[in-house]
């Protein structure tokens, strides 16, 4: 899939929904995945039902990421419908990234990682990771492909679906 279709359809998705004057650029990263990152301009988007102040930015990204995932589903739903844009498996493979939230909690999830990892080795049992997005439980599995004693599994349905770090039997 070309990345300028995907750029675009990014950009018509956050213009329609009211974003649009609010992007300052949509960058393309290359890694295990295309990442494509919107960078956004700060603005305030309103006060929260604590009566805090919540920006636009947080509102896209929404709790644990949620609403940056729905984006995401519906942006490759769009180019699959507009498109029929796929990779070998049937599927359009790319992360949406706003502001790099995505690359900052990855970050927080090496360290977690790390530490459970550490706790498994010392104690031999099992730790099971808080609930997950795919996208986060395939970078534990990545992160933890190196470490020969170490296994991990994914266990449990979506919305709680998590990782277990266990000693390798």
């Amino acid at each position: 899939m070309e990345p300028d279709i995907i750029k675009q359809e990014i950009r018509t998705l956050l213009e329609r929904m009211s974003f649009g004057e609010d992007i300052v650029e949509i960058e393309m990263h290359h890694g295990a995945a295309s990442r494509f990152c919107v960078r956004m301009a700060s603005r305030d988007g309103g006060v929260d039902a604590g009566g805090g102040r919540v920006s636009l930015v947080n509102m896209l990204i929404g709790e644990h990421g949620n609403n940056l995932s729905a984006l995401e589903h519906l942006v490759k739903k769009i180019i699959k419908k507009r498109h029929g844009g796929k990779d070998e498996e049937g599927a359009i493979s790319f992360t949406l990234d706003i502001n790099d939230y995505r690359m900052r909690r990855l970050g927080d999830l090496k360290l977690d990682i790390k530490d459970a990892a550490k706790q498994v080795r010392v104690s031999g049992h099992e730790v099971p990771l808080r609930p997950m997005s795919s996208f986060e439980r395939r970078m534990v599995h990545l992160l933890l492909a190196e470490y020969p004693d170490i296994a991990t599994e994914s266990v449990g349905r979506e919305p709680a679906r998590r990782v277990v770090i266990k000693p390798y039997p």
